[in-house]
């Protein structure tokens, strides 16, 4: 499961932490807390720092709420659900017999797959 702080790294690129920090405005200090997991931010700096990035602020408010919540990462790691990095196509892995995927089949009357897991369009 990504947490914030890879998102947040994998948002900065090549970018310094510096630059990425003024990019978000808000400061070094605070930027480096939350990339090593030391500082959680608020759900409306979360939504800020998606705005600033031009990025749907899905994929940080879950990695947030999971660094929030290692129960919360672990129930969703275990029904495969991954977060992709920011700006990135959102997909999630879902195991061919859960409940979800039979719920998705029977919708769209699609043969299920002979492989252990597929991938579809993230419903987030």
């Amino acid at each position: 499961m990504m947490r914030l702080g890879s998102v947040l790294k994998n948002a900065r690129g090549k970018e310094s932490r510096a630059q990425f920090a003024r990019k978000l405005e808000l400061s070094y200090t605070f930027v480096r807390a939350m990339e090593h997991g030391l500082r959680f931010p608020s759900d409306k700096v979360l939504l800020d720092i998606a705005d600033r990035l031009g990025e749907n602020a899905d994929e940080l408010l879950l990695a947030a709420y999971c660094d929030r919540s290692p129960l919360l990462a672990e129930v969703l790691e275990a029904r495969g659900v991954t977060i992709p990095p920011v700006g990135v196509e959102p997909i999630v892995t879902i195991d061919r017999n859960s409940h979800a995927l039979q719920e998705a089949i029977r919708d769209e009357a699609t043969e299920i797959p002979a492989t252990k897991a597929i991938t579809i369009q993230s419903p987030f």
